[in-house]
């Protein structure tokens, strides 16, 4: 349980707990604009590039972008091959989309609409104008809507969505807002569609980042966190060949709550009918 887990931040302070770092990061109403605030503050100030949204780190782009095409091409194998065959439109969503990266080197090569969210709307403007220029050959999709907003805020439209992309953005969610999301997004998920999570990993406890409010999880505590927001962990792989100097990346395919992707589907019913 998460309620056993320790954590330090790069000061020296000590956590005997996810809920003493929450109770104390929480501002006068009990809420975390605060923490969600300072995180949006942090990217306001970087650089809208592959560099500066990889932290200094760019050349890992196409490691990354191997790894997960690999894994995107297994978990929905039956979704591309319809796809491919004329059989079906798909949609993605890339969740903490930065400027465009994973849309422009993976998802839009894979689906035929993606649309990005993200806070940072110096680094969603510059994903608007990185995936409005033509390239040859023309990729399979396009990006259709930007939504300048963040996960812990986002209401899906029930039944869009074949694949909801979310890369290095749980780490600013609450635990709270980790549980919840998965609710919300099984509404925008069509009856077979999945959600996929890849993120920073730390060995033991937490690791809280003062600089962008973030929170580095353990596995057992990303984990303890899916099975409370009752997902099915159908993949759970290692990033391979990264920066031995960086946080182990783990990517995690998942299905949503039955509940909630009934309601979609429901949902989704309605609005053809």
């Amino acid at each position: 349980m998460t309620s056993d887990l320790k954590g330090h931040d790069g000061e020296g302070r000590e956590f005997t707990s996810p809920d003493e770092l929450w109770q104390t990061s929480a501002d006068a109403d009990g809420g975390h604009n605060t923490w969600y605030h300072k995180a949006v503050a942090y990217w306001d100030s970087q650089e809208a590039s592959y560099n500066g949204v990889l932290g200094g780190y760019g050349y890992t782009s196409d490691l990354d972008v191997r790894d997960s095409r690999q894994l995107l091409l297994k978990a929905m194998r039956v979704q591309l091959e319809a796809a491919d065959k004329g059989q079906r439109q798909l949609v993605a969503l890339d969740c903490g989309a930065g400027v465009g990266r994973v849309t422009e080197q993976l998802l839009r090569h894979h689906f035929h609409t993606v649309d990005l969210l993200e806070p940072s709307k110096h680094l969603l403007d510059t994903a608007a104008k990185n995936l409005s220029a033509r390239t040859v050959p023309q990729p399979r999709g396009v990006a259709e809507r930007f939504f300048c907003e963040g996960l812990q805020a986002h209401n899906f439209e029930a039944g869009r969505y074949d694949c909801i992309w979310i890369q290095w953005c749980m780490l600013y969610l609450t635990d709270a807002d980790f549980i919840s999301l998965f609710q919300r997004a099984a509404v925008g998920l069509k009856p077979d569609g999945l959600i996929f999570v890849k993120e920073n990993i730390c060995k033991d406890g937490f690791v809280v980042d003062n600089d962008d409010s973030s929170l580095t999880r353990s596995n057992s505590y990303m984990l303890d966190l899916f099975e409370r927001a009752g997902v099915q962990v159908l993949y759970n792989m290692k990033q391979r060949n990264w920066p031995k100097e960086l946080f182990e990346v783990r990517m995690y395919v998942l299905k949503p709550p039955a509940a909630a992707a009934a309601s979609a589907a429901a949902a989704a019913d309605a609005m053809q009918g």
